[in-house]
């Protein structure tokens, strides 16, 4: 889906943000611009599934003894 990138002055979305809202549930990107130069991205809210997780855990064992150089005596 190509997506229509809009730039704004911050000003001027301070003063009409519900309509950049809009135009952002329309499907386009809106950029807050300062002085010409990008500060803030406007984007649709998409709901994000389950965190990634691995099928099966690492061995710590692997590792060796990972607490002991913490839990040495401060020299």
């Amino acid at each position: 889906m190509l997506m229509k990138t809009i730039a704004v002055p911050i000003s001027e979305g301070r003063t009409d943000l519900c309509r950049w809202i809009k135009k952002v549930e329309s499907g386009a990107e809106v950029v807050f611009t300062a002085h010409g130069k990008p500060k803030a991205v406007l984007s649709a809210y998409h709901d994000q599934g389950p965190p990634w997780r691995v099928a099966r855990p690492d061995d710590p064992k692997r590792y060796g003894n990972l607490q002991s150089p913490v839990m040495e005596e401060w020299r």
